[in-house]
């Protein structure tokens, strides 16, 4: 996150980068949950906007995005010459409206969620780079529901021990960008799905997926590592494509890292429950059973990316050793402020392709 602080990192084993793209219908916007404004242990003001892209008419998928405020922020400068290396200043906070060097880019987020006329008297997008912090203000003020949106960002991983004491993992889509684009029609024949992904993973396995009474759903369960800046975490894809496992299978061992490309989909999982008021024949009457259930279907992946060297078992286990200890460590004395979240990514200015 490019507004971040740089914290002192367990392992030195490389991110698995995971990225998407999103295209629908904007929904989400009027609930309460959609715009948060808190204050950290050390009490600097955060916000975090949460909310709702349909891909498809009754499928929806959700972004998250938060930010703080922060000692500095990053401006780079592309080098002039192919080789050369670019540039980056670091500026204060309060100065980050206001700072204004040639060729200097502010790294942030890319943010177009209103129009505006411009010098040709063109209705175009008002389209700015801000820090998170600032991102959320400004989609909280312009993005409603019913707009029409493209998305790109990247794949965060997390984890959180629930009440029961099992662990659980989170995947967040982290927008680096939220334009409005033309406007969608699910009933167009033109009209083409975009809810796509692609990551790196370090592979595990990959079985027969079962449903609850034990048979085979004809779906198989590709078992995969994901290494973030600070964890480790152990995530599950989908592959629908039987011949696309069997090649995952015969092709791959532990510990192998790969590519993987494919689609995110989202279905609400309902359950038909009989009632019965005495007044005859029982009623079958559908409810919904379970929050919206997330999968990433893999429908492809790179046999040139494989890569049998860098994640190794021996250097995974290291790495996971030493989250253990760190993990220990805090649970015995107690952490931080909790104020850094992740590094500074001093590469997201790269992003020039805006919709």
């Amino acid at each position: 996150m490019a507004e971040t602080k740089k914290k002192g990192r367990l392992f030195d084993l490389p991110e698995t980068k995971g990225a998407f793209q999103l295209k629908g219908i904007v929904t989400g916007t009027e609930k309460d949950g959609f715009y948060k404004e808190i204050k950290t242990k050390s009490n600097k003001d955060m916000r975090m906007i949460n909310f709702g892209t349909s891909y498809v008419d009754g499928e929806t998928l959700y972004v998250n995005m938060q930010g703080m405020e922060q000692e500095n922020v990053y401006f780079s400068k592309r080098a002039e010459k192919q080789g050369e290396k670019g540039e980056t200043a670091k500026v204060p906070w309060a100065d980050r409206f206001t700072y204004n060097r040639e060729g200097f880019r502010l790294i942030g987020k890319n943010i177009g969620v209103k129009k505006k006329v411009d010098s040709e008297g063109k209705t175009v997008n008002d389209k700015k780079v801000l820090t998170e912090f600032d991102a959320c203000k400004e989609v909280k003020e312009n993005l409603k529901d019913g707009a029409s949106v493209f998305i790109r960002g990247n794949l965060d991983y997390s984890s959180f021990t629930d009440d029961k004491g099992n662990k659980r993992v989170l995947t967040k889509l982290v927008p680096g960008q939220i334009s409005l684009c033309s406007d969608i029609d699910f009933d167009d024949e033109k009209f083409t799905q975009q809810n796509d992904f692609n990551q790196v993973i370090i592979f595990m396995g990959i079985d027969q997926e079962k449903d609850d009474s034990d048979k085979p759903t004809g779906r198989f369960v590709v078992l995969a590592k994901i290494v973030t800046y600070s964890t480790i975490e152990d995530v599950q894809f989908i592959i629908e494509d039987k011949d696309l496992a069997n090649k995952f299978r015969k092709s791959l061992k532990p510990y192998n890292a790969i590519k993987v490309s494919g689609h995110m989909v989202s279905s609400t999982q309902t359950e038909t429950v009989a009632d019965d008021d005495d007044w005859g024949e029982e009623d079958a009457i559908t409810k919904v059973s379970a929050p919206t259930k997330r999968e990433f279907i893999v429908t492809g992946a790179k046999g040139s990316t494989i890569d049998k060297e860098l994640y190794s078992e021996e250097k995974i286990a290291d790495a996971m050793s030493k989250i253990a200890q760190a993990n220990k460590a805090e649970n015995d004395f107690g952490g931080d402020s909790n104020d850094d979240w992740g590094e500074a990514n001093l590469d997201d200015s790269n992003d020039d392709a805006w919709e």
